[in-house]
């Protein structure tokens, strides 16, 4: 299905091949790589150490496998030159090719606020075909994202069951959507926004005494007997 950007959008009006489910093999790989990097970089060294194999610098891995993981869960979804289509549609670009999301059909509006400098605050958007993007901005400027999503899950039919976590519908104006009784909306996970400033260190704190942890028992149960 190729198709152009609709009415509104600045953006050159440069066909676009897109279609709903774009790119769902490529976001479930990714989901799939972020689960599996864990658990196979704690198993594959120890039983290659087990089998008498050269493999104990492999062990080490567990040091840094939950950040791969997380890296590989946001990177592998992270989009650029979004641009909303004909349809309904939102198309972006990702590292494992072009992906579109069906705003007709979201299952799930989340946030992402990476604490900086300048604080990186993104809207992930998952829809029934199992697609899923990280979105910041619309390429053009014609249009926002926020405006964009806001319209299409406001034009959800009653019922719907949406669910949007309680940072994505304060940045999209939402939350008094989510306790009224149409069941359009559901909320989802809630962040309270004083901790936003500390999740590296809480990550910090959590993350490296987990992989320091999965590199002791690896090398336990590799040179065990």
């Amino acid at each position: 299905m190729t198709t152009t950007p609709r009415p509104g959008a600045t953006a050159p009006a440069t066909a676009v091949t897109a279609s709903p489910g774009q790119g769902r093999a490529a976001a479930r790989t990714v989901d799939a790589v972020a689960l599996l990097t864990p658990p196979l970089a704690f198993a594959v060294p120890v039983l290659l150490v087990r089998a008498g194999q050269e493999a104990e610098g492999f062990l080490f891995l567990n040091l840094a496998s939950l950040l791969i993981s997380v890296l590989v869960a946001f990177y592998g979804h992270l989009s650029w030159h979004a641009r909303p289509l004909d349809g309904g549609l939102l198309s972006a670009r990702t590292l494992t090719g072009r992906r579109t999301v069906d705003l007709a059909r979201l299952t799930k509006v989340g946030r992402v606020e990476v604490p900086g400098p300048r604080l990186d605050d993104r809207l992930v958007l998952t829809d029934a075909h199992g697609v899923r993007l990280i979105v910041h901005l619309v390429r053009g400027g014609g249009d926002t994202v926020d405006a964009t999503v806001r319209r299409a899950l406001l034009n959800r039919p009653a019922g719907a069951g949406v669910v949007v976590s309680h940072r994505a519908a304060e940045r999209l104006g939402l939350s008094a959507d989510l306790t009224r009784e149409h069941g359009r909306l559901r909320p989802g996970r809630r962040v309270l926004e004083g901790l936003i400033g500390w999740l590296p260190l809480l990550s910090l704190l959590v993350g490296v005494p987990a992989m320091l942890g999965l590199t002791v028992l690896a090398w336990i149960l590799a040179h065990g007997t």
